[in-house]
Formats: structure tokens, C-alpha cells, sequence
């Protein structure tokens, strides 16, 4: 007796699982071409990042900018003390001017002489020292200008302004410190070109190349980018058989900067 309402449960339980399974919904099995994905860790690097240095030495006299601020091309974003170096330009032109007027005596002595040795008044060699010394005289002012206008860029170098527009990223000096040839002075970067460098395997590089498209996340702004233009360098690491490939950006792009995470 009991084995039989066992029995009985169990067929009901079965007749209420194919009542259920008549009721799900079906749908025709098709055929669809889906992309092969491949997934890279990268990061977020500007086209136009630079360190701008001193080219002379002198004290900080004037920083304009800081870390943070945006700088239009052509902006004055540091100043150097010039004095020195408008020293040397005065006694620069100075050395010039003196030497100008040596052209001139050397030339009226040579003009001279010419006329003396047209009547026999001098002799050749009178003629040739005179002609030489004329064109010593020449050579002078001629070297002179170039050192003036050596001088004169080199005073130059002492408002160094921004190269293009974009954003300081870094300020490796404060004001009144001393500024010598080749020391950092900012750096920046150009927020409106951006891109991802990654690496991929080279058994990857053909079909990342062959289909040209990619999307970049940015976990940091919880967004996806259309990536709008894919190039890959024309090297292999030999070490780690791996390709470097840089994904540009769109201008529009707010939210990153150099050295964050992207994939």
C-alpha cells in the first residue's frame, strides 16, 4: 500500500515537470559570424608630452604656471634673470660698432692707396697690404655680427614660453632658484591627443591588423572608446615575442591623462 502512493506521487510529479517543459519557449537555431576578441592590459600615454628646459644659466626670476594650469601655445611660462646676457649683447654690438668703423678707415686707406699707386706713388706691395688689410677689416665686422647675433638668442633663451597648448603635468623648480643649460624646468602634455599603447603576441598582430577595429576601457571613468586609428610599431621585443600597438584616441576624449590604466 505504501509503495503503490509512492508510485503514484512520483507519476504525478512527472506529468507536472512536462506540464512546465510544454510550456518554455522556443526560438530556431541560426547561424551568425561573431568577431574574435582579444584582450590587452595598456596604458594611456599623450602624442605630445615634453620637458621644457633651460638653455642658459641665471636665476628664476617669473613662473607663470603650475601644475594643473592650461597654457596656450606661445605663452610665457618661465622667466630667467637676463641680465648677463644683456651685457654680453651691449658689448657685443659695441665690439661692432668698433669694427665698423675700422671697415670704414681700412677702406678709405685702400681707396687711397689705389690712387697712389695709379701714379706711381706706391709701390704693389703698399697696394696689397692695403687691399689686405681692408679685407681683414671685412671679415671682422662680419664675425662680430655673428657673435652679436649669438648673444642676442642666447638673451633670448631667457623667456621660455610654451611649444604648444596643453595642460602642465609637472614644476621641477621654484622661483628664485638657478637655472643652468639642460635643467628640467615643466613639463606637459596635450589633453586633445591622446592614445593607448599595448602589446600583443605576435600570432595576434595579423588579425588586429587585418580588421583594424578596437575598443579601449577605461575603468577609471567606467567608460568604453571607440578607438579611430590602430598602428603597430615595426618592431618585436625579441625577449617577450610581443608587438607594441598604439590606439588613438578621439579629441573628444575627456576624463584621461597620461599613465592611467586602460585595456
Amino acid at each position: 500500500m505504501i509503495l503503490s502512493r509512492t508510485l503514484a506521487a512520483s507519476l504525478a510529479a512527472m506529468l507536472s515537470l512536462n506540464a512546465g517543459a510544454a510550456e518554455l519557449a522556443s526560438a530556431p537555431v541560426e547561424y551568425r559570424e561573431v568577431d574574435l576578441t582579444y584582450s590587452s592590459e595598456g596604458v594611456v600615454e599623450a602624442v605630445k608630452q615634453s620637458t621644457v628646459s633651460a638653455q642658459i644659466s641665471g636665476r628664476i626670476v617669473e613662473l607663470r604656471f603650475d601644475v594643473g594650469d592650461y597654457v596656450k601655445k606661445g605663452e610665457v611660462i618661465v622667466r630667467i634673470d637676463e641680465r648677463a646676457a644683456s651685457q654680453a649683447v651691449a658689448a657685443s654690438e659695441a665690439q661692432v660698432r668698433e669694427a665698423e668703423a675700422a671697415l670704414r678707415n681700412a677702406r678709405a686707406a685702400f681707396e687711397r692707396t689705389k690712387q697712389l699707386r695709379a701714379q706711381n706713388f706706391v709701390s704693389q706691395a703698399g697696394l696689397d697690404k692695403a687691399e689686405s688689410d681692408y679685407k681683414a677689416a671685412q671679415e671682422r665686422v662680419v664675425a662680430l655680427l655673428a657673435g652679436a647675433g649669438q648673444a642676442a638668442t642666447e638673451r633670448s633663451f631667457a623667456t621660455i614660453v610654451a611649444p604648444y597648448s596643453g595642460v602642465v603635468a609637472a614644476r621641477h623648480v621654484e622661483l628664485g632658484e638657478m637655472a643652468a643649460p639642460g635643467k628640467p624646468l615643466m613639463t606637459g602634455f596635450d589633453p586633445a591627443d591622446m592614445r593607448v599603447v599595448a602589446t600583443l603576441p605576435q600570432g595576434q598582430v595579423a588579425p588586429a591588423r587585418a580588421s583594424g577595429k578596437a575598443k579601449v576601457e577605461v575603468p577609471s571613468i567606467n567608460q568604453w572608446i571607440e578607438v579611430s586609428e590602430l598602428s603597430f610599431l615595426p618592431a618585436a621585443d625579441p625577449r617577450t615575442q610581443t608587438t607594441r600597438v598604439r590606439l588613438q584616441l578621439p579629441a573628444a576624449t575627456r576624463g584621461v591623462y597620461p599613465g592611467i590604466f586602460a585595456r
